[in-house]
């Protein structure tokens, strides 16, 4: 692929280059990536990009600073499940996430969690039908300390076992979302489910039949139509990254 630095623009004024020519058409699909130094997958100066079904197993080994992956299927991970953050002067806009699943990922660190939405403003962002699940009473399954800008709908959130897990967020919309061990609830879900979702196993989280998660959600604009196992979503749809009716 040839690498074309073009990023300057009204949203970036400092970008590199003299204008903004995307790369478009760009599709990252099915890749395995193992012990990276640094970061795991990474789309940068792109439009309408598409990254799905791969896998990033072992990233920031070598490296000091700040660095991302991205899991299809991610579990006991340190630093989080999910980062959406923008560089300076720059916004995230027009981003959809939906259909991961995220099993017993943590982040210790401050303002971050499970899922962190930091730095500059996101704006049209939409996180959908992802299972989050985590076994550290310490970490955020969300925290937020930017300007908001995302929405989080047909989710499932399950805390620690041990304890309610905090939900460290006032800035971001929340529809339709199941939490289970999560405190506190945002009070503007006015769709909240509230309950346990009745995984299959801890590691297994399709959804046991008598799931309040089942039926429970909300169609969502370009949603997709097949879940994180590749089943056909159905209408209403459940909540979470699997829609298997219950097993």
């Amino acid at each position: 692929m040839h690498f074309r630095p073009w990023g300057r623009r009204p949203a970036h004024p400092n970008g590199p280059g003299t204008s903004f020519v995307p790369i478009t058409g760009l599709a990252v699909r099915h890749n395995t990536v193992r012990d990276a130094g640094g970061d795991g997958i990474v789309v940068q100066n792109a439009v309408r990009a598409r990254v799905e079904h791969n896998l990033v197993d072992r990233f920031n080994t070598r490296s000091g600073g700040y660095n991302a992956g991205i899991w299809a299927h991610s579990h006991d991970n340190e630093g989080g499940f999910l980062l959406i953050c923008n560089g300076a002067g720059m916004i995230s806009d027009r981003n959809t996430v939906r259909y991961n699943v995220s099993v017993n990922d943590r982040n210790t660190t401050e303002p971050y969690g499970v899922i962190s939405v930091v730095c500059a403003p996101a704006t049209r962002t939409l996180v959908p039908h992802n299972t989050v699940t985590t076994n550290a009473p310490d970490t955020a399954v969300v925290s937020s300390n930017g300007p908001g800008g995302v929405t989080f709908r047909d989710n499932v959130f399950a805390g620690a076992a041990a304890g309610s897990s905090p939900l460290a967020d006032a800035r971001n919309t929340y529809d339709h979302n199941l939490y289970a061990r999560i405190s506190p609830v945002p009070a503007t879900d006015a769709g909240a489910v509230r309950g346990d979702p009745r995984f299959l196993a801890p590691y297994d989280v399709r959804l046991r039949a008598g799931s309040p998660a089942l039926g429970a959600g909300v169609p969502v604009p370009g949603g997709g139509d097949r879940d994180f196992y590749g089943n056909p979503v159905p209408d209403p749809p459940d909540l979470g990254a699997g829609q298997g009716r219950g097993k």
